[in-house]
């Protein structure tokens, strides 16, 4: 047998085990992030808190994770991914703990826990993923088969995570799928720590120096600069739509489901149409550049989120444009991650990718801040969509 099959024996096995450990990180820690989403705006309700100030809890949320989380996570580069993805796992479980307690102060430092934890689930995974495949030379189609498989897989577990969680809330009250996403993040955390090693990006560059050379390819690479505002644009409108989906189809009189609207089924059937979508992400991509796809992928997602402003009282319809957008939402993903790795620079990929969340925070805190109707709400993602769609074509010739 010859040094070259060796070799190439050695980097499948390798490739087979990374495959293995990361997904099996990832999906812990997003099953317990994922499994009181349906049931957030429920529980904040029955304490008696209402719209506005559950609103503002995010705000407080986006904040945190503009300012804090975007100069934690950039660290990340630095001291080390691995250390990121176990302080995401840690701050979520912080923020799940605040959850217990019905006082405003509680869940609003609760909310900045989650922001920063949010900034760190962004980039730090990717980001491990991507330097582990850089150091051991791995081909790039299994990159792509490994972030395919991570949001195809996380959708599987995440729709499980909606029947278990109305089963919890059903059962025990609406905090139970907080108490039991703890119990994600302590696992999470345990299996980092054993089954993944440590590694960097500018491990020895100075932290102003890493933020300095950011700024410069940012500046020197407008391809970087549009990518990450059409990342910015639909990830704000989905976020938004995550905050909203609920209060929307409560406020839709004719054409009902039920009352109370069973939230952890509906969520399933979200994921599952997210996973409908992944599933569509390989082939797709086969036949599409990602640029072209994305934009194909903007335009639906805007036609889909419009039905709430045309209809909004119509609960059976306005219910069928968010499974149209969580499709979009599900083939999205494999797409920007697969255009970001074009694009992006893995040394400092970190830090990049924190800087152009910043676009996508201040969207959101614009739109929460304003406090506006749900047709207005609906209008301005719709907008943002439809800019993305001109971006990402404006991309295409570059």
């Amino acid at each position: 047998m010859t040094m070259f099959s060796l070799s190439s024996i050695s980097k499948r096995l390798f490739s087979h085990k990374l495959h293995s450990i990361y997904l099996t990180g990832f999906l812990l820690l997003s099953i317990g992030g994922y499994l009181p989403s349906a049931y957030s705006y429920a529980l904040f309700s029955s304490y008696g808190i209402d719209r506005a100030t559950i609103e503002l809890f995010f705000v407080y949320c986006f904040v945190a994770s503009l300012f804090v989380g975007t100069f934690v996570a950039s660290l990340a580069d630095r001291f080390g991914r691995r250390l990121a993805c176990l302080s995401c796992s840690f701050f979520y479980g912080l923020y799940h703990v605040a959850c217990h307690f019905p006082s405003k102060q509680s869940l609003i430092i609760g909310h900045i826990f989650r922001g920063i934890g949010d900034a760190l689930y962004a980039t730090a995974f990717e980001a491990w993923l991507m330097q582990e495949h850089k150091q051991r030379n791995l081909n790039d189609q299994h990159l792509e088969y490994t972030l395919n498989n991570a949001n195809i897989y996380l959708n599987i577990a995440t729709i499980g995570t909606g029947f278990l969680a109305q089963l919890l809330a059903k059962s025990y009250g609406y905090i139970a799928p907080f108490t039991v996403g703890v119990g994600f993040f302590m696992i999470t955390f345990i299996f980092i720590v054993c089954h993944w090693s440590e590694n960097y990006g500018r491990e020895k560059s100075h932290m102003h120096a890493s933020f300095i050379s950011a700024m410069k390819i940012l500046r020197a690479d407008t391809r970087i600069l549009l990518c990450g505002l059409c990342n910015a644009l639909f990830s704000a409108s989905s976020y938004i739509w995550l905050i909203e989906w609920a209060p929307t189809l409560e406020a839709a009189t004719n054409l009902t489901i039920s009352k109370p609207l069973p939230l952890g089924y509906i969520y399933s059937g979200y994921l599952s149409s997210r996973l409908f979508g992944a599933c569509m992400s390989g082939p797709l991509l086969k036949r599409f550049r990602p640029q072209m796809l994305l934009s194909i992928l903007y335009l639906i997602a805007a036609l889909a989120l419009s039905i709430p402003i045309i209809m909004p009282d119509e609960q059976i319809i306005v219910l069928f444009g968010f499974v149209v957008f969580q499709i979009c939402i599900g083939t999205f993903w494999p797409a920007i991650a697969l255009l970001r790795s074009e694009y992006i620079p893995n040394e400092l990929r970190s830090t990049l990718m924190n800087y152009l969340r910043v676009p996508q925070l201040l969207l959101m805190l614009i739109v929460l801040l304003g406090h506006f109707s749900l047709s207005t709400v609906f209008t301005l993602c719709v907008s943002m969509l439809f800019v993305a769609m001109f971006i990402m074509l404006l991309l295409r010739k570059l």
